[in-house]
């Protein structure tokens, strides 16, 4: 039996027995049907589909995966965010019932930047259920479909077979076929960095220069790269070749128009929470990847010897701990930090745990984690002022939390190491921690580092090439 016919006798079966079994109070409330099926991978399965939408979210550990096509329901808007009313919709059409079903989306970095045109679409939050899912958890792939019906048991049956007829022709017109998707990208014309390098230097001049009288410790400074192509960009298949350079990252893609899409591969948890159990990490301090592995280790150890490094990554892990014993009773962080090795940097990290207090909820834990030091800078108020006065562009949702809301659990990643894709446009985002005895040229090569797992992928066109608007 091929996957058609199997998820649609499911869907059928769900109408005709399980949909009279159902409280009235499911009423607008996300219902799933869930079905095991074959493998089927999850990302080549999402770049076949001819969906305006689709949503894509790989945990880092590489036990679940889900790859969404569509929207049953969707929490969207360009105001600025209220954490207690957006949980509380968020929390509002899920149930017990169906623990599985989840909002996937992100908030934007800041509230109080009015939205540039690149992330109008993307707005200050947008949160969506997709309608159709595949999903692999550890060895297992499974199909879902999300539906939301009005009334609940007093549905005329009339209502419930056009329901049913809808999603029928909705899955119907799914690609199950397993073709190999063309590995070919586009070729890259041009480049604008902005700030450029000029721009970059006075920026963080003019940072260090504020330390004393902001009582800063650290700021954190971000370029916006904008390469152009010869064609549009297929964010599905951009995202399927960072995806075997990139392990032990967070691999999502929200594609909310046909042309437009925000990607990334983030190795950096924002936090977790399953129930009362809440995990966050503090990642900060960078070196590159040693060419060989002597090289490799002596890059290591100069990051975790350096006073700087060490300096920049005790201020996160300083900021979590102040964040997690107001939150939380029984909190544990590492004594020491580990070096977390990625395929182009390697970081400083800490792993922080702790039990929720049982009257707070992710209402209260969102706003107080995000930023970070790690994107945002310490003290948190000054620093976030300054980005605004500094930055030439709205970051949007790079640096923000991404991730997934479910009935009990969540988890949301840092969006770093990302890109808005529109149309034949790539914009990459990247930032360096700057404190005092920062210097702007190794900042630079820093932020080169941090894009390089992005433009590494372009570099079978010949450098001189390639226009560079920078210099314009």
């Amino acid at each position: 039996m091929d996957h058609y016919l199997t998820i649609a006798t499911q869907v059928q079966n769900f109408f005709k027995y399980d949909l009279i079994d159902l409280p009235p109070e499911m009423a607008g409330k996300i219902l799933r049907i869930e079905v095991q099926i074959s493998t089927l991978e999850p990302l080549s399965w999402l770049a076949r589909q001819k969906s305006d939408v689709k949503t894509y979210w790989c945990d880092r550990q590489g036990d679940f995966t889900m790859a969404g096509v569509g929207t049953v329901a969707t929490i969207a808007g360009d105001c600025p965010i209220d954490y207690p009313d957006i949980f509380g919709q968020l929390r509002q059409s899920l149930s017990s019932l169906f623990p599985q079903a989840r909002y996937y989306g992100g908030i934007g970095f800041s509230q109080s930047r009015s939205i540039s045109p690149i992330w109008e679409l993307f707005g200050n939050y947008r949160f969506v259920v997709p309608r159709f899912e595949v999903l692999v958890r550890g060895l297992e792939t499974f199909f879902a479909c999300n539906l939301t019906l009005n009334a609940f048991p007093n549905l005329g049956n009339e209502l419930w077979e056009t329901e049913l007829t809808m999603i029928l022709d909705e899955l119907a017109r799914l690609d199950f076929t397993q073709p190999e998707l063309p590995p070919e990208l586009p070729l890259q014309i041009a480049r604008l960095d902005r700030p450029n390098r000029v721009q970059w230097q006075r920026n963080i001049e003019l940072a260090l220069a504020k330390f004393n009288e902001l009582n800063l410790d650290k700021i954190v400074l971000a370029r916006r790269s904008t390469l152009t192509f010869t064609h549009n960009l297929q964010p599905q298949l951009l995202l399927r070749s960072l995806k075997p350079h990139n392990p032990h990252s967070y691999h999502f893609c929200f594609q909310i128009a046909p042309t437009t899409a925000f990607i990334g591969t983030s190795p950096e948890r924002l936090y977790s929470r399953a129930d009362r159990l809440l995990k966050t990490e503090a990642i900060a301090g960078t070196r590159q990847r040693g060419t060989s592995a002597t090289i490799d280790r002596e890059l290591g150890d100069n990051l975790r010897t350096s006073l700087k490094d060490i300096h920049e990554h005790e201020l996160v892990v300083t900021n979590l701990r102040g964040v997690l014993t107001e939150l939380c009773h029984s909190v544990t962080i590492d004594d020491e930090s580990a070096i977390l090795k990625l395929n182009k940097v390697q970081h400083l990290y800490t792993q922080c745990q702790g039990l929720l207090r049982s009257h707070l909820t992710d209402a209260d834990i969102l706003p107080k984690l995000h930023p970070t030091p790690a994107v945002g800078g310490f003290p948190r108020a000054p620093a976030l002022k300054l980005i605004q006065e500094l930055e030439p562009f709205d970051r949007g949702w790079y640096a923000a939390p991404v991730g997934w809301v479910g009935y009990d659990d969540v988890e949301f990643a840092v969006a770093i190491r990302s890109g808005a894709i529109d149309r034949d446009r790539l914009f990459l985002f990247a930032g360096a921690g700057i404190v005092r005895g920062s210097q702007s040229a190794e900042e630079w090569v820093e932020i080169e580092n941090k894009i390089r797992h992005f433009t590494d992928l372009f570099s079978d066109l010949p450098p001189q090439q390639i226009i560079d608007l920078s210099l314009a």
